[in-house]
């Protein structure tokens, strides 16, 4: 599948899937009304973004909105992976102790997003 297989209508209707998918996953893991309203921030500065890109480097409004949906998808996948640490980290605030999460499982989840990211919009575009 290419980019050019959908049209301009269809991408905004991916990109505001990718957000929601965001939004899902703060809440899921996060489960604090006041950090799913901050996740609102995200989609709306990168539909600004999309809107700034497309007019200002010459570039497809489309290509565009495939960056913008994937890197939010990468993203909510990223969230998804730390879940588990999110909720040990929780559970030693709530006692008053602190919890890191170990280095290499943030690296490790670090590039297996970017890379997930990078292939799969090289794959689109």
């Amino acid at each position: 599948m290419s980019a050019e297989s959908l049209t301009t209508g269809q991408w905004w209707i991916v990109a505001v899937a990718a957000s929601a998918s965001l939004l899902a996953a703060v809440h899921f893991c996060f489960r604090n009304r006041r950090a799913t309203v901050y996740s609102l921030i995200a989609p709306a500065l990168g539909a600004v973004a999309v809107l700034g890109f497309r007019g200002a480097h010459d570039h497809s409004e489309v290509e565009a909105l495939v960056i913008f949906s994937v890197s939010l998808l990468s993203l909510a996948l990223l969230i998804v992976a730390m879940r588990p640490d999110m909720e040990k980290i929780r559970a030693k605030a709530l006692i008053g102790e602190t919890y890191e999460v170990p280095k290499w499982k943030v690296n490790v989840y670090g590039v297996l997003v970017v890379a997930f990211a990078v292939v799969v919009v090289f794959l689109l575009l």
